[in-house]
């Protein structure tokens, strides 16, 4: 069942303010949409946990929140509770994980920050064992200038997904006008300059989660998303990018890349393993006996710096690496484990072009796969090597 935001109102006058005069139930559901300005997701589930997220607007010093798990949309059937605190050292996000959950199930969620209830959200874990059917939507380069999420608002009507993937430009780095232009349609980029502080990007990731129409898709699945160049800037690489320079200002590009990753971390429902660098944001997720989703991180990890196109020696150096060593030893390790588990399908969540864009040996674009050709050609010999059939 879909939370809607009629239905989120009307369980909250049903509930706690069901006693309440119409008029302070608008006021409280007026300071709802104030403290939670930016809404409710959910990401990264597994068989028995999913991370919930929010963030708390008007907030000062160490806030305490808590937050409900429940069977049903009108959270009175709760079967898990906590409470964290969040303040300005992680821009007053929050971000929970909820454990002990049953396998292929649907959840309903909900926050309470300022003594003010959150919008409810909906979400569900993966499944186990045999299944016959996993719906995902696939989305990517959102870029909020361009035009209106229209696209959001309509898989948050689509109560039968499974999950949607984000593959990628999350959000741009540019200022308005260089890469659309969102004024006559008030959706200006803020700030209104190109992205290089930790306060830029955690600035830009409010701006769109503020949007309506990804709230009401956040609110309704849960997300598994991985970052391409434009969460930090344009045609990034391990230690670089073309839409970086020092000499304009920009700083040194670590410490920009590190603003940028921080910032993703707060404000995505994405799983933290502190055990490991933030930068190792790959990971895989098992759709029961049907598939394995396996997400790969082809910018910050272990990118090699791009080439000029028409330079085929570099091209075609297998040296070169768009994944880096440890991702691709990984990446090989969960296709076998994969075919080991006799799982029926592989897919893999990247950001961008693994085939030919052309049909002759022309080099269209050295950003993608194409300028990569030896690190392709590994994953080739790979697949032929084990007979791996079924691969997306």
């Amino acid at each position: 069942m879909a939370v809607s935001r009629r239905r989120f109102l009307g369980t909250v006058a049903g509930g706690s303010l069901a006693l309440t005069p119409p008029g302070r139930v608008v006021e409280a559901l007026q300071s709802s949409r104030d403290v939670f300005a930016h809404g409710v997701a959910s990401g990264d589930p597994l068989e028995d946990r999913v991370i919930l997220w929010t963030r708390v607007s008007g907030g000062r010093g160490d806030v305490e929140v808590h937050w409900w798990v429940a069977n049903d949309p009108e959270m009175r059937s709760v079967i898990g509770r906590g409470s964290v605190v969040t303040n300005s050292t992680r821009d007053f996000t929050v971000k929970v994980e909820a454990s002990s959950l049953r396998p292929g199930t649907t959840y309903y969620y909900q926050f309470s920050g300022l003594d003010v209830p959150s919008p409810i959200g909906r979400t569900k874990t993966l499944p186990v064992g045999d299944i016959d059917r996993v719906r995902l939507a696939v989305v990517s380069c959102s870029n909020l200038p361009y035009g209106y999420f229209n696209v959001y608002r309509c898989l948050a009507q689509r109560p039968d997904l499974d999950a949607v993937l984000h593959l990628g430009d999350y959000l741009y780095e540019y200022k308005n006008g260089r890469y659309g232009d969102g004024t006559a349609l008030n959706r200006v980029p803020m700030p209104d300059k190109e992205m290089v502080t930790l306060k830029d990007y955690r600035i830009r990731h409010a701006q769109y989660k503020a949007d309506l129409d990804s709230q009401a898709m956040l609110r309704q699945h849960p997300l598994i998303a991985v970052w391409d160049d434009h969460e930090s800037a344009n045609n990034s690489w391990m230690d670089g990018a073309e839409n970086h320079d020092p000499d304009e200002g920009e700083g040194d590009w670590l410490k920009r890349r590190a603003a940028s990753v921080k910032a993703y971390y707060e404000w995505m429902p994405i799983r933290e393993n502190r055990s490991a660098r933030q930068l190792q944001i790959y990971r895989s997720f098992r759709y029961g006996e049907l598939v394995d989703l396996i997400m790969l991180d082809t910018r910050l990890t272990g990118r090699d710096e791009q080439v000029d196109r028409d330079n085929t020696v570099a091209v075609q150096d297998s040296n070169r690496s768009l994944l880096g060593d440890t991702q691709e030893a990984w990446l090989f390790g969960e296709l076998e484990e994969s075919m080991k588990n006799g799982t029926q399908w592989r897919v893999l969540g990247q950001q961008v072009f693994f085939g030919a864009q052309a049909p002759s040996d022309e080099i269209r674009n050295s950003d993608v796969w194409d300028g990569y050709q030896g690190n392709r050609n590994r994953i080739f010999d790979f697949i032929e090597k084990h007979t791996l059939e079924n691969l997306v």
